[in-house]
């Protein structure tokens, strides 16, 4: 039962990602569904719901930690960007993106600096209210972060006037700090993060929501585009392609073997699904003219369900993007209190 909590996210990420798995044989394989109806009935025979029970653990479980470790790495890629003159244009909505806006505002100093009104901290020793204790570690880092955007103009932002080594040094240093900041506070013990905890869950079965989401998406997205009757259909899959080998062009110069390009293969596999599911409808159009959106007992998919996905993932995805506000908060004033310790009660004279 122990292992079963702990592996319980991960389950609930490869559950999820079951209805696109299925999608994917419905759309590409639908001649062959007979067939693992055939199975599923023959399992059914067995009679032997343990062995079952077992089988669709150890496939949830294996599809939910590849999703999982790929989610994790496609909401936290900055490999999609591109120059223009003076300008960088990237993705604002990062896991790095967001944790450096977060860290940023809650070292401005009209955060950090404290209420002359507080007599909390009216009576304590001579100090600087926009600097950290000398107790901390990582006060010198922390120091640097904020010198280099006081006023956090440009964090978390889609189009930033400065070049992408700024942006890099800025991401780098928060990169070095809340790791720190993570462990620290986590070595408090469970009992103490209970709030954590529930949050760390909650980013992973929301990302992994948004990720499947957007396969289930773009797979209803090329599936719908087989009914329009424009040569337009053929451009769908290029809002795949371009970000993908933009993305891997950035990969291929700037990472290492120790990071996989999950995000470009992921984008490059949904423009050559889209492709391969047009050219699969053409080759059906040829054979019986006239029959749009038949293929090999597949029907046509109305563009309500391709609203209904839409508004799954952007939920799933909104829901993970203020997750992930709220546990990085969480961690940076946790370490912030861990290390300047409580506030003495002033007495009366």
């Amino acid at each position: 039962m122990g292992a079963f909590s702990i592996a319980f996210d991960i389950i609930i990420v490869g559950a999820l990602a079951l209805p696109w798995v299925l999608l994917v044989i419905h759309v590409f394989f639908s001649a062959n569904e007979s067939s693992l109806k055939k199975l599923l009935d023959w399992v059914k025979d067995q009679n032997q719901p343990a062995v079952a029970g077992v089988l669709l653990f150890a496939m949830t479980y294996s599809l939910g930690s590849a999703v999982s470790r790929i989610a994790q790495d496609f909401f936290d890629d900055d490999d999609l960007h591109i120059q223009v003159s003076n300008y960088l244009l990237q993705v604002g909505v990062t896991e790095t993106s967001i944790r450096t806006d977060v860290f940023c505002n809650t070292l401005k100093p009209e955060t950090v600096a404290a209420k002359p009104s507080d007599p909390l901290t009216e009576k304590r020793e001579p100090s600087k209210t926009t600097d950290l204790k000398p107790s901390d570690p990582l006060a010198e880092k922390r120091e640097q972060f904020r010198k280099t955007d006081p006023d956090c103009k440009y964090t978390g932002r889609w189009i930033v006037p400065k070049p992408d080594e700024w942006i890099d040094n800025q991401e780098k240093l928060v990169g070095d700090v809340f790791p720190i900041q993570e462990a620290a506070v986590l070595l408090q013990g469970t009992d103490k993060n209970e709030r954590l905890r529930q949050f760390h869950d909650q980013i992973m079965v929301l990302r992994g929501a948004a990720f499947s989401g957007l396969i289930a998406f773009s797979l209803c997205l090329f599936w719908w585009s087989t009914n329009l009757r424009s040569t337009l259909r053929w451009a769908v899959p290029s809002v795949y392609l371009f970000p993908g080998l933009i993305a891997l062009y950035h990969h291929l110069r700037e990472r290492s073997a120790s990071d996989p390009p999950y995000m470009e293969f992921t984008l490059l596999v949904l423009a050559a699904a889209g492709w391969c599911l047009l050219w699969q409808h053409r080759l059906k159009q040829r054979r019986v003219p006239g029959e749009l959106g038949v293929l090999n007992g597949r029907r046509k998919i109305r563009a309500a369900h391709l609203v209904l996905s839409f508004f799954l993932t952007a939920t799933a995805f909104l829901g993970w993007w203020a997750t992930q506000v709220l546990y990085d908060q969480t961690v940076i004033y946790s370490y912030q209190a861990l290390i300047e310790g409580p506030a003495k009660p002033v007495t009366p004279k």
